[in-house]
């Protein structure tokens, strides 16, 4: 019989070894790294635990509520023939469905009937399962392998209650920063883009302009800058309004980007004025560019009430290095455009 001190030291490094396995699960769930590659890390660091009787290999699944399942998110060391068949484990089957759909560990000390996947070469084992609970709500369970015969163990039990808690912190900290992420990225685009024709705004052109413009500056590159403005565009929404009016601009943004090269900028910087800078390009292909889409702008009219309404457009075109900076340039191709207005409309005119 094992004396009282040699069971109290025995219980000191168990504690010791339970709070160095915590703050490394915490440690992991502050890193920047995608959910199911923390969850492996979170899994290597439970199954290192060197008092838990479990073997060398376990699981990790993440519950979807909304598909009724969990999906099998880490694993370590699970025979070929579990993973096929535990991709997806619908709630209520098996022992980490019942887990997920009853809310508490469920043990079993050897494959009983609730182990409804089985395979070919399966050897004897028991379970833990363990939810991963926030609140009443299950985010996942822990799968965890016994030898055969293991019984429940109020301590084991503890200390993985314990894990669980704080693989609900790892996952919900990582789904919060992937959603603030998301909530960025389409702050980003909605700060950028135009939202009627999916082209750049005025604001993201300029921006994109200046950096064109001191890259040609420093390379020696040529700059060429369309603008255009459709003509009479006043008298499309008057005649056939505002939503025939939209058709018009989101009509004349396709041609726009269907003529753009890759590296080109496509923009809508006004009600019905648009933009399309060049890089590479001086003021003869500037205007080349600009008389293609003026030919493709009159010669694809728009179905607006079972009609083909005509469109044109009067195009201004200057290049750097005509001018002293990328507002003067915008300026040259703005005077070039109202040229061509005052010409007749539906031309093109360079400064």
């Amino acid at each position: 019989m094992p004396l009282a001190a040699d069971v109290a030291h025995a219980d000191l490094l168990r504690a010791l070894e339970n709070e160095r396995t915590l703050n490394a699960l915490l440690r992991v769930a502050v890193r920047n790294e995608p959910l199911d590659v923390l969850l492996e890390e979170c899994l290597d660091v439970l199954l290192s635990v060197s008092w838990l009787s479990v073997l060398p290999k376990g699981g990790i699944f993440l519950a979807d509520s909304e598909r009724g399942e969990l999906r099998l998110a880490a694993h370590r060391n699970l025979p070929p023939p579990l993973l096929g068949s535990c991709a997806r484990v619908p709630f209520g089957h098996c022992l980490c469905g019942r887990a997920a759909l009853a809310g508490q560990i469920l043990h079993a000390a050897c494959v009983d009937h609730r182990h409804e996947v089985r395979y070919a070469g399966m050897q004897p084992h028991g379970h833990y399962n363990v939810p991963i609970r926030d609140g009443e709500r299950v985010l996942g369970v822990i799968v965890l392998y016994l030898p055969e015969g293991h019984p429940a163990d109020p301590r084991e039990l503890a200390f993985l209650g314990a894990v669980a808690d704080i693989l609900a912190l790892v996952i919900r900290h990582r789904r919060t920063v992937e959603e603030l992420e998301r909530v960025c990225a389409e702050l980003a685009v909605a700060a950028t883009t135009d939202p009627l024709t999916g082209l750049f705004n005025r604001r993201a052109f300029v921006a994109r302009l200046a950096e064109a413009w001191a890259e040609a500056e420093r390379l020696g590159h040529p700059l060429a800058l369309v603008l255009l403005d459709l003509d009479r565009f006043k008298e499309i929404n008057d005649t056939f309004g505002h939503e025939a009016g939209d058709r018009v601009l989101q009509h004349t943004a396709r041609l726009l980007r269907a003529r753009a090269r890759r590296y080109d900028v496509p923009a809508r910087i006004g009600g019905e004025e648009f933009a399309l800078l060049l890089p590479g390009a001086g003021r003869a292909q500037g205007v080349r560019a600009a008389e293609r889409l003026r030919a493709d702008l009159e010669g694809t009219p728009v179905d607006i009430d079972s009609a083909g309404v005509r469109v044109t457009a009067s195009f201004g075109v200057a290049a750097h290095p005509t001018a002293e900076d990328p507002q003067e340039l915008m300026r040259r191709a703005d005077r070039a455009l109202y040229a061509a207005k005052r010409a007749g409309r539906n031309r093109v005119e360079a400064a």
